[in-house]
Order: structure tokens, then sequence, then C-alpha cells
């Protein structure tokens, strides 16, 4: 797969380089890199108390490309040290995004290719503050932020808009190469968002998505967004009930769900105070007889540092309690750095 990806990105840089020429004003390089230095003041696994390094959680190097009016393409890598690491170990990258947009299709747009996921993709963009932490979706692996598919959006008024994706079901894994009648090609994945703006500071999204999964483990989730957003301030919600058929572990429904409160408040120019509060069930019928299947309570608060345009320090501290009896908070304290260019 990997060797595959490397292909594409050799086609990717002669085809730029070949036709490019006398064109750079249809091309865009753009990237971001944001990590930390870390301290594990507490944590309810007692190896990983006191742990502390500098790591970088993201970098992204992206490529649009206007290929006429009305058709442009994305190209992005990722390297996360999560993910992408390669077998020994060492620090590799992968493909994110990898799509052709055909825009003003009526008022909207197909995208064809490896692209973002609604639910975790447009909550970042509304909350932001991804280089604090992931939105609540993301952060507990409820749903992929990436699959290759098909999407249409169309904004039907300046208050309405609405799309439709389905797609492999497959995130970033490259399964859609399996052969016919395996789960990369039979399970597949369609989400529907609906939003409303009635005005440019307050948001209202609605998202919901179903999954086909081997075993008739069928994965449904739902979530709503109400955000109010303006110069000084940002406050807002997101709350999810995500149900997957036979998923728990006696052959029930598995059913999981959770909320989060974001939001920050300019103190200056160039200086925010962030805060954000988090409650997770990982399963609601089941819940708080291990570690694993406990409520979970996430507090985090910072400063954000705007000392360069597109350059951000942020100190933050996140706190995480479980509702299993006798089990240790979280606590993790950290120095942020974010850039982009």
């Amino acid at each position: 797969m990997r060797k595959l990806y490397s292909i594409f990105l050799v086609l990717f840089a002669v085809t730029t380089l070949t036709y490019g020429q006398g064109t750079t004003d249809k091309i865009k390089f753009s990237g971001l890199m944001f990590g930390d230095y870390y301290y594990m003041i507490q944590n309810h696994d007692k190896t990983q108390k006191d742990m502390q390094a500098f790591e970088y959680r993201r970098i992204y190097l992206t490529t649009d490309y206007t290929i006429a009016d009305g058709v442009w393409a994305r190209f992005r890598l990722e390297s996360d040290p999560t993910a992408s690491n390669l077998s020994n170990n060492k620090l590799s990258t992968m493909v994110k995004d990898a799509f052709l947009d055909f825009k003003n299709i009526g008022n909207g747009d197909v995208v064809v290719g490896l692209q973002g996921t609604w639910n975790i993709n447009m909550a970042e963009g509304i909350f932001g503050y991804r280089p604090l932490e992931k939105t609540i979706q993301d952060l507990h692996g409820i749903s992929a932020s990436r699959d290759l598919g098909i999407s249409i959006t169309q904004k039907f008024s300046d208050v309405v808009s609405a799309g439709f994706l389905l797609g492999n079901n497959s995130g970033n894994s490259g399964t859609f190469f399996g052969q016919p009648n395996t789960s990369a090609t039979r399970y597949k994945s369609g989400s529907l968002f609906l939003q409303f703006k009635p005005t440019n500071e307050f948001t209202i999204l609605l998202n919901g998505q179903y999954s086909g999964a081997p075993a008739e483990k069928n994965i449904s989730i739902f979530d709503a967004i109400v955000n109010y957003a303006n110069n000084d301030f940002s406050i807002g919600a997101q709350g999810f009930i995500n149900s997957i058929n036979k998923g728990a572990a006696n052959g029930s429904t598995l059913n999981r769900n959770g909320i989060s409160l974001n939001g920050w408040v300019a103190l200056s120019e160039n200086v925010r105070l962030v805060a954000r509060f988090d409650s997770y069930t990982p399963d609601a019928d089941n819940k708080n007889t291990t570690i694993a299947n406990s409520t979970q309570t996430l507090l985090l608060g910072a400063l954000d540092f705007a000392i360069r345009k597109n350059v951000h320090i942020m100190p933050n501290i996140e706190y995480t309690s479980y509702g299993l009896s006798g089990s240790d908070p979280d606590m993790l304290l950290r120095g942020t750095l974010f850039f982009s260019f």
C-alpha cells in the first residue's frame, strides 16, 4: 500500500512539474504543524505517570490545484506519529486527502475521491482549536475523519445547506483495494448533513451516518452542533448518539453517547482563554464495570497567545476522570506550538 502511495506521489509531482510551469497562479501550497512538550502529572495507568517528552501530533503538507474554471484538486500528506509510523517505528507520512472538486454544480459541489467526513471535519471548523484536542467523536474513535467516495453538497439559500456522502467506510486504511464480496467492497457508508445559518455568527448543524459492517454489526451515528461566535467570544455544544448492532460483548446493541461544550473568550487582541467540557459514555447499558466502559469526563483549559500571524503558543491542561470507583484521574500538562503557512 505504501508503495502505491509513493507511486501516486511521484506521478503527482511529475505532472505538476510538467504541466504547471507558467501556471503557478493555479497552484497553492500550504501546511501546518502542531506539537507539544507534555508532562503526565497523573494517570489511571500508573506506568504512564511522570511521562514527559517533546512530540508533534500533526503535520500537513497540502497542494491545491485549479484545473479549470469550476474544477480544482487537492492532494494532502499527513504525518501522525500515532498512525503513520513505518514498521521499524521511523516517522512516515500517509495520504490524507486526494480528491477532485467540481464546483458550481447547481448551487453546490460534487467531490470525488478521498475526502473529509462531515461529522468530524465540520465540527473542527466550527469549534476550532484542533491543536489542543480532537473533537469528541474523533477523540473516541466514533467515526473516521476521512473516506473514499463521492459527496454532493447544495446551498439552498443563505440560511440552509445540505449534503450527502457515499463512501467505502474505509477511512485512510486503503482497504478499498479489497476483492469482491469482502468487507472492503460490501459495506458502504452514507451520511447526510443539514446546516442552518440564520446569521453569520449562529450555526446549527445536524448530521446522520449509517454504515454497514461485518457480522451485521451495522453502525448508526447522529450528532447535532449549536454554536455562536463573533470576534470577542465563541460558545457551542456538540452531542452525539452512536449504536452498533451486536457490538456489545454479549451480542446486544452497543450504545454510546457524548456531549461536548466548547468556548473561548478574547482577553486582548492576541490572547484568548479557551475552555472545554466533555462527558462520554462508551457503553450506556453496561457502564462503570471496567475502566474501558466507564463514563469519562474531560476538562480542558488553555491560553492562546498569537505571537505572530499564524503562530500560536498555547499552554494548556487536560483533566480526565473516570466513573469506575477507585480509579485515578488523568492530568496532562502541555505547552503546545501551532503554526501554519
